[in-house]
C-alpha cells in the first residue's frame, strides 16, 4: 500500500547510451509529480495519514508516545470496506481484535487512554480482555436515534453500538470542561437559589452521561461520505477534547474516512492515522484538508498559547 507521504522514487539511469532519454523521462515524471502534488488537498504536518496496515506497521510508531487511541474497528459483521477486513467472524475475529489491541495499548502515555467501538455481539469478550491490559473508566452507550421502521419480529431491535472507554493508570488525563453540555435558560434559572450560586456546573453545563444520544449519519447529512459506517464527528470530537491535552498526539488504527483526524485538525492536536483503503485516505485528506481551512486563526492561537501554558 502506498504512504501518502511518500516520494515518488525516481527511475536511475542504466548506462550511458540512456542518460539522456532517462533523464527526459526522469524530468518528465518529476514534472507529472510536482503537478499531482499541486492539487492534492493541504494537510497539515502535524496530521499524518498513512496508507498503511496498522498491524505490520506499528513497529515503527514509538511505544509511550500517544495520549489517546480512538479505534473504530471493523466489527466482525462482513461490512464492505472495499476489502475483506470484516469477513472475521467468531473466535477467528476475536484473536484478531487482541493482536491489535497487543499493539496498540503499549503506544499509550502512562497517562493516555483508549475509546473503542464494538458492537454488542463481541463487547462482552473486549471488555474483559482490555481489563486484564487497562483500567476500565466507563461503558458509553451511543444511542444512534434509529426511528422505528419495522425490523426483526424475533429479537428486539439493536439500536446502539457499545464504546469501551479505558485508561493505562489512574492518573490518566481528562478535562471534563471542553465536553459540558450547557444548561438552558429555564433550567438555570429554576437553580438560581443561592445554594448554587457561583457553582461552576450549573455556569459551564454538566458531565454528559454515559448514554450518547447522537443520530447516525443518514445518506442526506450533510457530514456523511462515501464509507458505510462513518461516525459523527460530534461524538468523536467528544473524546478527543475530554481525552487528549492540548498539542497532544491522537492514534487511529483504523481510520477509515478520517473523522478522527478531522476532530485532531480541528482541536489542534496531532494525529496519526492508519487505513487500508487508498479511497478512504483520500476522502479523508479531503476532509482534514477542508477542516484546516476552516478553523478560524484565532482557534489556532488560543490553542498554541494552551499548549505553552501547559508546557510551562
Amino acid at each position: 500500500m502506498r504512504d501518502e507521504f511518500d516520494e515518488p522514487q525516481m527511475p536511475a539511469p542504466v548506462g550511458e547510451a540512456d542518460a539522456g532519454v532517462n533523464a527526459e523521462a526522469a524530468a518528465l515524471e518529476a514534472a507529472e509529480a510536482v503537478a499531482h502534488a499541486a492539487v492534492l488537498p493541504t494537510v497539515p504536518e502535524t496530521i499524518r495519514l498513512l496508507n498503511r496496515d496498522f498491524l505490520t506497521d506499528a513497529a515503527n510508531l514509538p511505544d509511550a508516545s500517544i495520549d489517546l487511541i480512538v479505534a473504530d474497528p471493523p466489527y466482525g459483521l462482513g461490512k464492505d470496506y472495499g476489502n475483506d477486513s470484516d469477513m472475521r467472524s467468531g473466535e477467528d475475529f476475536l484473536a484478531w481484535t487482541y493482536q491489535w489491541l497487543d499493539l496498540a495499548i503499549p503506544k499509550l502515555k502512562p497517562t493516555g487512554s483508549l475509546y473503542v467501538f464494538c458492537t454488542w455481539q463481541y463487547a462482552p469478550e473486549i471488555f474483559v480482555y482490555l481489563k486484564s491490559k487497562l483500567t476500565m473508566i466507563n461503558e458509553i452507550v451511543w444511542d444512534r436515534r434509529v426511528p422505528s421502521m419495522g425490523g426483526t419480529t424475533r429479537r428486539f431491535t439493536s439500536v446502539h453500538d457499545n464504546i469501551g472507554f479505558f485508561a493505562v493508570s489512574k492518573d490518566y488525563y481528562f478535562d471534563l470542561d471542553p465536553v459540558r453540555i450547557p444548561y438552558d435558560a429555564v433550567t438555570k434559572k429554576a437553580r438560581s437559589r443561592k445554594l448554587f450560586e457561583g457553582s461552576k456546573w450549573l455556569e459551564l453545563g454538566y458531565n454528559p452521561k454515559d448514554v450518547w444520544s447522537v443520530s447516525r449519519l443518514h445518506r442526506q447529512h450533510a457530514e456523511r461520505v462515501d464509507h458505510p459506517t462513518q461516525k459523527p464527528l460530534e461524538i468523536v470530537e467528544r473524546m478527543v477534547l475530554a481525552s487528549c491535552p492540548p498539542g497532544g498526539r491522537v492514534l487511529d488504527p483504523f481510520m477509515g474516512s478520517g473523522t478522527t483526524a478531522v476532530a485532531c485538525a480541528r482541536q489542534k492536536r496531532e494525529f496519526v492515522g492508519y487505513e487500508i483503503n487508498e479511497s478512504y485516505c483520500a476522502i479523508a485528506r479531503e476532509r482534514v484538508s477542508a477542516a484546516a481551512m476552516a478553523t478560524p486563526a484565532a482557534a489556532v492561537d488560543a490553542s498554541a498559547a494552551s499548549s505553552v501554558a501547559a508546557g510551562a
